[in-house]
């Protein structure tokens, strides 16, 4: 009898060449086995494998129909060729295999996450949810699923109950670095009101008998794991949830100050206080209210000097109006373990930003009257206040990242550095900045932000998560010349609206960038902010200041106003936090744009217009604009926003190179 395979040695050692990256000897060897043993499923399989990997997709198509050929019954080469017919962009055929993988494995997991990746490309996003979701059922531990289920939570509206998604909810908001809470907050509120009880104890908030109900409300409010995480990772959106908050924050005020000390309180009380903080006490506050809180600082003030016992639910239901950080007695919590969290968020954390800052470089003196209002903002308002980010699963070349973003360029002819510089002129808390580092190999990154406070979050968020190769500097992006430094990339979203004279502050980015280098930029758009424009015009017009204070108080106008012309501000996320209202309707200075006006600046500057961003917006464009070119006319794109002219929410985020 002919033997089919060879001595497992010499399949373990063509394994070993290419685990270790020597693809082409482990190549050589794979072919020469080939030659003895055409017939071997193992040898047909790997060779077909290290094709693969070295890109060379027809030749590894052939080997797996091959390996097929040999057993219909073997998974492994069902899924290798369904992966081939991917990259080969033949969908069709991939879904086909990926589905006989499952019918010969139903545990195949890997199969039903890479069917959720072809669904979600099509924009059959509910098909991609119900295939990552089979994924983690099977495999709870499979982590590129979660960074697939947190990113087309982004794009599908939950509407039906399901029994699964609320634990791998629970999965993403415990997680570090999946994905930002904000951005599927919308779907944990579904599932919060779909899956669990939360209507039924918030419906008890607004019924007479609301007093009567009280523990039994706080007690089942606590016992929702959910809903207590989400509480802890990112301001809530929904103004009917805050409503009720507030009538159970007020309530646990009045509780407390009648020495009602229940310590079924605590749970929750430990997570409103939190979910305050992150906030920033944007929730209203009545005058009789405020009487009741005086009493309860006074109480508390009194305990200390007279060295009493402070109970916990005291602290914390302070620390639901007010920053613990704010409070001089507030270092005497620091070895209670009961209030370990809000002693860390509220304390700990800003103790630790305070010491950053004395490392923090600065390298010009703000001058430009705008920019130091800008910069006084930010450092009375740091924006946003955050705790998870979705992040990279993992560092890429810098030419494999930008491959996939489809832009019109010829990366043969950028030159970029092995070891590449790049800038986030204007990185706020840090988000933008984190993110992209944790895309790019072996990059230097530098952070550029006129408030110190912002960028003391930012480094310890960065230090936290664990990242050495972020340069955290101060200064104005118009003083960019002092770093004496050229940059491969430089992205700057959010922020060149904000200056005195943008198109000034953009020339100076391109004077820092490298010959065919790349800038990402985000500007708002006129069309799809007009209706944030009209709501800034009616501020200027009523001369409402610029404090917290008359910020929450006209918040709470819109919210209270049913029939408010504003009425679809109340679902923008920015706009359930302190600073996140005051950067979106009382920011010191805004300017807005259209395409043709960015077109103008654009060809002025001798930069060339390479491709959005934003890949839901993109795949939306191609539904109408099938042509390939199409993505890079703006005169399309101009088209595509007059007939969708919130497309833009988000700002225009786009990438352009430097041509001269």
């Amino acid at each position: 009898m002919i033997k089919q395979e060879p001595d497992k040695k010499i399949i373990e050692e063509t394994i070993r060449l290419f685990n270790n990256k020597k693809l082409e000897k482990s190549l050589k060897l794979s072919q020469k086995l080939l030659k003895e043993y055409p017939n071997s499923l193992l040898i047909n399989n790997l060779t077909g494998v290290i094709q693969t990997e070295l890109k060379n997709y027809s030749l590894a198509k052939d080997l797996f129909t091959k390996v097929i050929k040999l057993n219909s019954k073997f998974a492994d080469g069902f899924y290798n060729l369904a992966n081939i017919n991917s990259k080969l962009n033949d969908q069709d055929e991939a879904i086909k295999n990926y589905k006989k993988v499952i019918d010969v494995d139903k545990n195949y997991f890997k199969a039903y996450n890479n069917l959720g990746n072809i669904y979600r490309n099509k924009g059959w996003n509910r098909k991609a949810l119900e295939n990552y979701i089979i994924t983690l059922i099977i495999n709870p531990n499979y982590k590129r699923a979660y960074y697939n289920l947190g990113g087309v939570l982004q794009h599908y509206t939950l509407e039906e109950k399901n029994k699964y998604i609320n634990k791998f909810l629970l999965h993403l908001l415990n997680e570090s670095k999946i994905v930002r809470p904000n951005a599927i907050a919308a779907n944990v509120i579904n599932a919060l009101y779909l899956n669990t009880d939360l209507k039924d104890y918030l419906e008890l908030v607004n019924n007479k008998l609301f007093l009567t109900n009280f523990d039994k409300i706080v007690d089942g409010l606590s016992n929702n794991l959910l809903l207590n995480q989400f509480m802890k990772v990112c301001p809530i959106p929904s103004y009917y949830i805050e409503s009720n908050f507030k009538k159970i924050r007020k309530e646990l005020l009045n509780q407390i100050n009648s020495l009602n000390f229940n310590k079924l309180f605590t749970k929750f009380a430990t997570s409103l206080s939190i979910q305050c903080f992150l906030n920033e006490y944007v929730y209203f506050v009545s005058e009789k209210e405020e009487q009741s809180l005086e009493k309860l600082k006074n109480t508390i003030e009194t305990k200390y000097k007279n060295n009493q016992e402070i109970n916990d639910l005291e602290i914390l239901c302070l620390s639901c109006y007010a920053p613990l950080n704010s409070f001089t007695w507030a270092n005497n919590i620091a070895n209670k373990k009961s209030l370990s969290q809000v002693y860390n968020l509220q304390i700990k954390n800003f103790q630790i930003e305070k010491n950053l800052s004395k490392k923090i470089q600065s390298i010009s003196k703000i001058e430009n009257k705008i920019s130091v209002k800008v910069r006084n903002q930010y450092e009375e308002n740091p924006y946003p206040r955050w705790t998870n980010l979705g992040l990279s699963i993992n560092e890429r070349e810098i030419k494999d990242v930008i491959n996939d973003i489809s832009l019109n360029i010829d990366l043969k002819k950028i030159n970029f550095s092995s070891n590449p510089d790049i800038l986030i002129a204007g990185c706020g808390t840090g988000q933008h900045v984190i993110t992209t580092a944790s895309k790019y190999k072996r990059a230097n990154i530098y952070a550029l932000d006129l408030s110190m406070n912002s960028l003391s979050y930012a480094k310890r968020k960065a230090e936290e998560i664990g990242f050495k190769n972020i340069k955290f500097i101060q200064g104005d992006l118009l003083d960019l010349k002092r770093l004496n430094k050229k940059f491969d990339i430089i992205e700057s979203v959010g922020v060149l609206h904000h200056m005195d004279n943008p198109e000034k502050g953009w020339k100076v980015l391109k004077e820092n960038l490298k010959n065919h280098g790349l800038m990402l930029i985000g500007l708002y758009s006129e069309k799809a902010r007009k209706n944030i424009a009209d709501i800034r015009m009616h501020i200027i017009k009523s001369k409402i200041e610029t404090h917290k204070k008359s910020i929450i108080n006209f918040r709470n106008e819109i919210l209270s106003n049913e029939k408010s012309y504003w009425n679809n501000i109340k679902y923008s996320p920015d706009f359930y936090s302190l600073s996140g209202v005051r950067d979106l309707l009382f920011h010191v200075k805004e300017h807005r744009y259209t395409i043709p006006k960015l077109n103008k600046i654009m060809k002025k500057l001798n930069l060339k217009f390479v491709g959005f961003e934003d890949k839901f917006v993109v795949e939306k464009f191609k539904n109408i604009f099938n042509n390939p070119n199409d993505l890079y006319e703006l005169k399309k794109w101009e088209s595509f926003e007059n007939k969708n002219q919130r497309i833009f929410a988000g700002m225009y985020q786009f990438w352009c190179q430097q041509i001269n």
